[in-house]
């Protein structure tokens, strides 16, 4: 239950943020989606690399790839929402696109998945890394459809929709059993999709190749964090 409530707490927070400085342009923005890039890319290397090939077999790496490649259409829909990119101008006065929407879904649904196919507790290393990583996701999207209803009623129903999509993920893992049977693939496919979004975050915020410490110093924090957090 604690699972489902951390979830859906991360878009609560988000969708707070948004709607407290309208702007996911700012300067704090961009320093939370650096903080979530690196603490994706420091789990996906502290502990889910090293989990998926504790039993030697190689072939598991074409799931990380293909989980790579997966987001990476996704993005294509969803225009790259996932790591930063607002795109408000493509809500405003146009309806949401129903592409964004469908793909920002599942991708949601599929990272959640593994934090339920590790049994009754789940994986609490991954279960934080997913709510971080949607705290500046839902701060985002927040803002995109406000650029749609004006009502704040239809606003938090439609962010509410979004914030059960992880839970939706965690349960299916929890329930069927053909789903725990493929935790390894399943895991290593939400690894490659880690890796992308990671990568393209911190390698977007950092597009002038200009030193610039409180990046890297945000940076570093992430990373220490997942060390100590494993």
């Amino acid at each position: 239950m604690l699972n489902y409530i951390y979830l859906i707490a991360s878009v609560a927070v988000g969708s707070f943020i948004a709607a407290m400085i309208r702007n996911p342009r700012t300067a704090a923005v961009k320093m939370l989606l650096t903080f979530s890039g690196a603490y994706l890319l420091s789990i996906a290397v502290f502990h889910l690399i090293p989990e998926i090939y504790q039993d030697g077999d190689g072939k598991v790496g074409l799931f990380i790839m293909g989980g790579f490649f997966l987001q990476l259409i996704l993005e294509f829909f969803s225009k790259g929402v996932e790591h930063g990119h607002s795109h408000i101008e493509m809500f405003r006065n146009k309806g949401i696109p129903l592409s964004i929407i469908a793909s920002l879904y599942l991708h949601a649904l599929l990272e959640s998945l593994p934090v339920g196919t590790h049994g009754e507790h789940g994986d609490h290393t991954l279960l934080w890394a997913i709510v971080i990583h949607k705290v500046p996701v839902s701060l985002i999207l927040y803002v995109m459809v406000a650029e749609v209803f004006s009502s704040a009623w239809k606003i938090i129903l439609f962010m509410l929709g979004f914030a059960l999509i992880a839970p939706l993920g965690v349960f299916l893992g929890e329930t069927f059993a053909f789903l725990v049977d493929y935790s390894r693939e399943i895991t290593a496919i939400v690894l490659g999709i880690f890796l992308h979004i990671s990568t393209t975050i911190l390698f977007e915020s950092n597009q002038s190749h200009r030193f610039n410490f409180t990046k890297l110093f945000i940076t570093l924090l992430a990373v220490m964090l997942a060390w100590f957090t494993l």
